[in-house]
């Protein structure tokens, strides 16, 4: 549970940026968040999950001199495009109708 703390306040810290802004017509500064919290927050988790799996093939490529196995590769495109893509879904589905945001 220490490395999930540390790797989520790492999430945080990245995704808390801000950056102020002067807007001229009328002529005053405001603060612009650059991520949209909850998308950044659970793309990088979808993200920081796959990396057990990324780390290990690229562990067992290096130990068979570069002969890469016909499970690895599939195992790490198919697990990310899974997450990433069913995390993009969530994201849009759990919009009311008519709605809509910007990132």
């Amino acid at each position: 549970s220490i490395i999930a703390d540390v790797f989520m306040s790492a999430i945080e810290k990245v995704t808390s940026k801000k950056i102020l802004r002067f807007n001229k017509a009328t002529g005053r500064w405001y603060t612009y968040e650059v991520w949209n919290a909850t998308v950044a927050n659970l793309t990088l988790m979808a993200l920081g999950s796959s990396a057990p799996e990324i780390l290990l093939n690229v562990l067992d490529i290096f130990a068979k001199e570069y002969f890469a196995e016909g499970l690895g590769p599939g195992t790490i495109v198919g697990s990310a495009a899974y997450n990433l893509l069913m995390i993009i879904a969530v994201c849009i589905v759990s919009l009311p109708d008519g709605q809509v945001r910007k990132i």
